[in-house]
């Protein structure tokens, strides 16, 4: 007897309950117009019964909505965060990132239905230290809106557009100091035990450059953002033809900047498609740095 307790126990210890998937269509079927149409035939002299037939709907619920006189708004105590019409609006903005390459991931669909919801002042039952929509809201969500996760296939987009190594770029920043911080070696007298060499007095700054190259060797100009409140152009005195010249509080990319470079790789990518012929109305495809954290 205890063998058998023990196995029992140990069986059904492991079963996993399945996820629940309702048969019916919940709806609100009664509405305020049908229990106004209901009150007036009433009135006229139809029994209850017959128009609650007529009308499709269970006599009982007519009897109850009409003692109470109202009608109810929701389907229980837990309601939709947002409305129809807010979440066709978030649909459209996944499905708009989508269209430019910047599709988004559960977690980023996720925070902007949290970040959505507080700065409208909607309430909602999200995850206030996570900062996040839970996964059931993200589930409900894609099978509303008919979404659904995929996975990159760079392949595909290569045989699809065509790309030509000439029109494929890749786009990194990296940072760069005024002030060159590792030494060359130089020729000194065998058995000397100091090596010295003078350098420039000044602690240097830390800039950011942001670098453009296709895979057939084509460079675009690069970005150069200093860490300053005011532009000088002495600052960039030697830099290559074309440099976008760009200033920021701390010297590093932010979103605004982010616009810039991309604006100014469509621009003189333009530019060059319109001297020549052979690459006019061609697409590109642009390997970005970190760019979904600039969105």
């Amino acid at each position: 007897m205890y063998r058998d307790r023990y196995f029992k126990e140990h069986t059904f210890s492991h079963v996993n309950m399945g996820k629940y998937n309702r048969r019916s269509n919940r709806q609100l079927k009664f509405t305020e117009d049908l229990l106004n149409i209901a009150r007036e035939r009433i009135s006229n002299g139809e029994s209850k019964r017959s128009v609650a037939l007529s009308l499709g709907v269970n006599e009982c619920t007519l009897r109850k909505r009409l003692r109470q006189g109202t009608i109810p708004t929701s389907l229980g105590r837990f309601k939709p965060v947002f409305s129809e019409e807010q979440e066709d609006e978030l649909a459209e903005h996944v499905r708009d990132l989508d269209k430019r390459f910047y599709g988004l991931r559960m977690k980023d669909v996720m925070s902007l239905a949290y970040q959505y919801a507080t700065l409208n002042r909607i309430p909602h039952r999200f995850n206030d230290d996570r900062k996040m929509a839970g996964r059931h809201w993200i589930r409900d969500f894609a099978k509303r809106q008919h979404l659904s996760m995929r996975t990159l296939n760079l392949k595909q987009c290569y045989q699809k557009s065509n790309l030509l190594p000439h029109r494929i770029f890749n786009m990194d920043e990296t940072g760069l100091s005024t002030v060159p911080n590792r030494l060359p070696k130089v020729f000194a007298p065998k058995g000397k035990k100091t090596v010295s060499k003078v350098v420039s007095a000044e602690r240097g700054q830390l800039i950011t450059s942001v670098c453009c190259m296709s895979a057939s060797g084509i460079w675009v100009p690069p970005a150069l953002i200093f860490p300053r409140k005011r532009m000088k152009e002495e600052l960039f005195y030697g830099a290559p033809p074309g440099t976008l010249k760009l200033i920021s509080d701390s010297g590093y990319m932010n979103r605004f900047i982010f616009r810039m470079v991309t604006t100014f790789f469509c621009v003189y990518k333009a530019i060059r498609k319109r001297s020549s012929y052979a690459n006019f109305g061609q697409p590109c495809f642009l390997l970005l740095f970190r760019g979904r954290s600039l969105l």
